[in-house]
């Protein structure tokens, strides 16, 4: 059972990561984003992501 636990907190841990470099990409200068190669910004808010 904590095995469980722990690869869903892992999972979430992982997944909060993800969400806050891409908010720190995204407000990054347009020009910085194309320079790195971040792709334009879409609607991506119907996207939904589960960690697990």
């Amino acid at each position: 059972m904590f095995k469980s636990l722990n690869r869903i907190r892992a999972a979430f841990a992982q997944a909060s990561k993800r969400r806050r470099t891409t908010r720190e990409l995204n407000e990054l200068p347009a020009e910085v984003q194309k320079d790195i190669g971040w792709p334009e910004q879409s609607n991506h808010l119907d996207e939904i992501r589960l960690p697990f």
